[in-house]
């Protein structure tokens, strides 16, 4: 978890050279949406990092609170039910094969 900002850490910086160099370069109306952008990028900063800062916090109480017991037993109940299913129809699919196999070799005298 402690990497998982810094992707946004990085996309934030080149954000702000990307508005730096469109306010410096452009004509006046670049100029100006870049300015907007700078601002934007400081406004957005400290609220993104205080909500980084605050999952990293609680994300131990949040997986904590997962009940990872009762899904496996749940998953396992699922997988158990599709396996005597599955099982089930491939019984009689083959018993169905069989008494055709029969038939035929009844039909050609084998």
């Amino acid at each position: 978890m402690r990497y998982a900002g810094r992707g946004a850490a990085l996309a934030g910086l080149a954000g702000l050279e990307g508005a730096k160099w469109a306010g410096g370069r452009g004509a006046v109306g670049a100029r100006w949406a870049g300015e907007r952008a700078m601002e934007g990028a400081r406004w957005a900063g400290p609220r993104a990092k205080r909500g980084f800062n605050t999952a990293v916090d609680r994300g131990g109480e949040l997986i904590d609170r997962i009940p990872v017991d009762d899904m496996v037993d749940q998953v396992r109940d699922y997988v158990d039910t599709a396996r005597e299913a599955i099982n089930d129809v491939v019984k009689g699919e083959l018993d169905d094969l069989r008494k055709a196999v029969r038939r035929q070799r009844k039909r050609i005298g084998i």
